[in-house]
């Protein structure tokens, strides 16, 4: 199906695409080696030089789609190229990650070195977890349950097992936490001076966003409890780890809404539905009170720029369409050039 020169909305302009496919007549023969690359000029206004404004952590996030990974990964490139006395992670927590493909270069949950100053990682949200429950979910609900040598514990009416379900399952979205606590704590060592993260789409992202609220009242909740049967329980020892990492939470939550350390890019591509979207993501990020300036236009074409006002006040930085005959890493490294 040719490109659409104007967006198809409504069943009638949906029905009119059928009519447009065809079976495609794929050329397989290689690209010529000396293909001329055509980039297009930078658009301004771009990105700030997020290292000399101080910041620690920038969120980049959207639909799904629209290109946030490339945006991600643009941004420490240009950043880590920069400042090369400065540490730059770029990190995914998508579960869907791309940000191998992005980089042309295999990732995993340990972090990998790109250059000399900037590596890359993406989460194992399935370990992280893991993790978790081993460190803390289990012996939670082994206190619960009344599972003690002594024969102490809570004498409720669920067992054991039934308690580790019941906690396995409170809190979704957990796995997002503990990468967010994870980023902060790489931070907190200043084992790198400046992490981007690429998330994944919106309604996961908000759930990333909103989750160091819930983890902290639901740490609450265990504290009231535990207070009320302490005699009984014991393991003060363990509650003293939960606390730790009750401070550990609240701390990261009051460092996403801190503008002098943490910043969110949006990005959008101009479609009605992303825009749409995006117009809902920034009312959340406000209310949440999390630091927005800048919007990303991933794949600009002159002439078609985004409805006047639409996100103001933030500023919209324009990122033309990139040739498609480069490398995965020239189009991350074209793409930082055109940014900032």
């Amino acid at each position: 199906m040719a490109q659409q020169t104007q967006e198809p909305i409504g069943a009638e302009a949906l029905d009119r695409l059928l009519a447009q496919l065809k079976v495609a007549d794929l050329d397989s023969s290689p690209r010529p080696v000396n293909q001329t690359v055509l980039w297009p000029e930078p658009v301004p206004p771009g990105l700030c030089d997020f290292v000399t404004a101080g910041r620690r952590l920038v969120v980049v996030g959207g639909k799904g789609g629209v290109g946030k990974t490339t945006v991600a990964a643009a941004i420490a490139w240009k950043m880590a190229e920069q400042h090369p006395a400065a540490s730059v992670r770029v990190i995914s927590i998508d579960p869907a990650h791309s940000l191998s493909d992005a980089l042309g270069q295999p990732l995993g949950h340990q972090p990998v070195t790109l250059t000399p100053n900037l590596s890359g990682q993406e989460v194992d949200a399935h370990q992280m977890l893991e993790q978790f429950r081993t460190d803390y979910l289990w012996e939670l609900a082994a206190m619960m349950g009344g599972e003690d040598d002594l024969g102490g514990g809570l004498k409720m009416i669920y067992g054991p097992e039934a308690w580790r379900q019941i906690v396995s399952e409170a809190l979704p979205g957990i796995d997002e936490m503990l990468s967010l606590i994870t980023v902060m704590e790489l931070l907190e060592r200043n084992q790198q001076q400046l992490i981007v993260l690429d998330t994944a789409p919106t309604g996961h992202l908000l759930r990333f966003l909103e989750m160091p609220t819930a983890l902290a009242e639901w740490l609450a909740w265990i504290f009231k409890l535990w207070i009320k049967y302490q005699d009984v329980v014991g393991r003060t020892e363990f509650m003293g780890r939960l606390r730790t990492l009750r401070q550990r939470v609240v701390q990261a939550q009051k460092k996403l809404k801190d503008a002098s350390y943490c910043e969110f890019v949006g990005v959008v591509c101009n479609q009605s539905a992303i825009l749409a979207e995006a117009q809902r993501l920034s009312q959340s990020l406000a209310m949440m009170g999390i630091h927005q300036p800048y919007i990303v236009h991933n794949r600009y074409q002159p002439g078609r720029s985004l409805p006047e006002h639409m996100f103001e006040p933030q500023t919209v930085v324009r990122l033309p369409l990139l040739p498609c005959n480069v490398s995965p890493l020239e189009q991350i490294q074209g793409a930082a050039n055109l940014l900032f």
